[in-house]
């Protein structure tokens, strides 16, 4: 099942992260391991202190969290969603989030052209 939504775009193209939600997977994972943030913090090298500003969705690098999956054993796709996903759909989806009305407009065209192309 879907988590919800972490990446959303704004109108300048920018995009936000939800890394409170990020934060709470990891918190799930960690309980579910029964490792507390010390433990975690020994096993990967990072503080028990930076691990919590991680899991409080504070600010952290893409190299930081890479390395709490890898101490988790996951993949980055379960921190990010909550869930592991290979599912194109799904991808397309997050895809989606980012654009604006206009780009959806346009992709929609695409789309459509396509189904008729198929069809022919």
């Amino acid at each position: 099942m879907y988590d919800g939504i972490i990446f959303v775009g704004d109108v300048m193209g920018n995009i936000k992260i939800n890394t409170t939600k990020i934060g709470s997977h990891i918190v799930k994972l960690r309980k579910e391991q029964h490792l507390t943030q010390e433990s975690l913090g020994k096993k990967i090298h990072i503080s028990p202190t930076h691990i919590s500003t991680v899991e409080n969705g504070g600010s952290y690098s893409l190299n930081t969290l890479i390395t709490i999956c890898d101490g988790l054993d996951t993949r980055l796709d379960y921190i990010l969603y909550g869930n592991i996903r290979d599912n194109s759909k799904d991808n397309l989806i997050d895809l989606l989030n980012l654009c604006t009305d206009k780009d959806i407009a346009i992709l929609e065209s695409v789309a459509h052209t396509l189904i008729d192309f198929k069809e022919k």
